[in-house]
């Protein structure tokens, strides 16, 4: 079976809200970083959305979504599929149901924040884990990270170079992720958290700390559909979406290379299911996974490793169940993350 890969950035701010570049401008820097898709999600309004400006941009498509939020700023959820904002002043009980009873795609973003080194930027997390009605999560945020690591010593090395601080997905959400998975589905997608802030370096001067163009040469997420997008874009909207919310999804950072191409899939009598699909474990099963350049590959069975392998390709063959992952690293920086293939 053959299918159809389409790379992009997720959870982009505009000057809709607090991002400092309009929607046509960003567009044209993920065109020329020959971007697929772009998920924007400015806090709380559609206006791109009302002022028709979704759909196909050449071969980008861009989605308009949103993000909201609860009365303490904490819990920040993207939502996306829907053509109307929910009011705020909601819980995240509240928008949560809500957008899984319209329809909608819902998913966590930077769930797991815990930096204090910079008090004027307090982490904004996620804690109402009991809501069981969300579609995904974001297992890497871009910004998130770089704030963990910022401090008042290093804030010049990290402006000047921002990607150079981004690492991997932190343990604590990749074991959460996995905890979630053997319950249901839950996709996990990479984050840009896009907002190409400037920062004052002395006088008038400025810097923007992470340019739209530069995130979006950094984390990455890949969907794969099984049919190409259609040239209308409501419907290539609709497809490209079912695919995340499916979990055929996986996470790259391009700063250790252009992912596309990486393929995770699990062999069984005459069958095959690529990422986010599911298996019937009654006979044995062939798991292979291949890499665009070398790396250290890891295969994982509900958060534990079951083999590694230092090249280009990982096979393994089991017949125990559970929820299948692929990890690649390149000199331990963290490249390539899939979602699950389940054996049930």
């Amino acid at each position: 079976m053959s299918w159809y890969e389409y790379v992009g950035a997720i959870h982009i701010h505009t000057s809709d809200s607090d991002g400092t570049k309009p929607f046509a401008e960003i567009i044209k820097l993920a065109q020329k970083t020959k971007l697929d898709f772009l998920l924007f999600s400015d806090h709380m309004t559609l206006k791109s959305l009302y002022a028709g400006l979704e759909g196909w941009y050449d071969k980008l498509l861009a989605i308009v979504g949103y993000e909201i939020h609860d009365e303490d700023n904490q819990n920040h959820y993207l939502v996306f599929g829907l053509d109307e904002v929910l009011p705020f002043g909601l819980s995240p009980e509240d928008y949560a149901g809500e957008v899984k009873q319209r329809g909608g795609v819902g998913i966590i973003a930077h769930p797991d924040e815990i930096r204090n080194s910079l008090k004027e930027f307090p982490p904004y997390p996620w804690n109402n884990w009991n809501i069981d009605c969300f579609d995904g999560i974001e297992i890497w945020n871009e910004m998130s990270e770089w704030m963990e690591t910022l401090t008042r010593f290093n804030q010049l090395r990290m402006i000047l170079s921002p990607r150079k601080a981004l690492k991997r997905p932190t343990d604590r959400i990749l074991r959460k992720w996995d905890e979630l998975n053997r319950k249901r589905k839950v996709v996990g997608v990479g984050a840009i958290d896009a907002h190409a802030f400037s920062y004052p370096l002395f006088g008038p001067f400025k810097i923007t700390i992470f340019p739209y163009d530069v995130q979006f040469k950094s984390i990455r997420t890949h969907i794969l559909t099984v049919e190409l997008p259609s040239i209308q874009p409501d419907q290539a909207k609709k497809q490209l979406l079912a695919a995340l919310k499916n979990c055929q999804v996986f996470v790259s950072n391009y700063r250790w290379g252009d992912a596309r191409g990486f393929t995770f899939t699990a062999q069984a009598s005459g069958k095959e299911a690529i990422i986010g699909e599911t298996m019937n474990g009654k006979s044995q099963i062939k798991f292979s996974a291949t890499t665009p350049s070398e790396c250290y590959i890891k295969l994982l069975c509900d958060g534990k490793m079951v083999t590694e392998n230092k090249g280009k390709e990982i096979n393994y063959v089991t017949s125990q169940k559970g929820n299948y992952r692929i990890e690649c690293y390149k000199n331990t920086k963290g490249w390539i993350y899939s979602n699950h293939i389940r054996i049930t």
